[in-house]
């Protein structure tokens, strides 16, 4: 751009600065890069889905949420300073296996009455 090509005024808007797709600026050699963290959205699906497993007893999406939520601190993790919600990927992901858990159990149980029918009956 040459000097005669610059805005004559501050109320040129043809070009921001910010974009979402804006890089996150580097940081220093031993913190991280600064700039806006943005959330992760999986981590937020994966609690919410955990959540919901947990208080409805709906546990049927607790594998979604614990496979959710182990994706999406993989992914924080290997890019530091990005995404500031590793909390909620992590209880996402503990409520993901809690629920699944609860699931094995009670699928357990539900296979072993039916074998105590199919036993009794014969």
């Amino acid at each position: 751009m040459s000097f005669t090509d610059r805005p004559t005024d501050a109320t040129d808007r043809t070009h921001t600065f910010w974009s979402p797709s804006y890089p996150l600026q580097p940081g220093f050699p031993n913190q991280p890069a600064y700039g806006i963290l943005r959330d992760h959205s999986q981590a937020t699906v994966s609690l919410v889905l955990g959540a919901i497993a947990l208080c409805t007893g709906l546990l049927v999406v607790s594998p979604v949420a614990w496979w959710l939520g182990s994706q999406a601190l993989a992914e924080i993790d290997a890019s530091p300073g990005v995404y500031n919600n590793r909390g909620m990927a992590q209880a996402g992901q503990i409520c993901g296996l809690i629920g699944t858990a609860f699931l094995g159990l009670g699928l357990i149980v539900v296979l072993g009455m039916f074998a105590l029918l199919a036993f009794s009956a014969a």
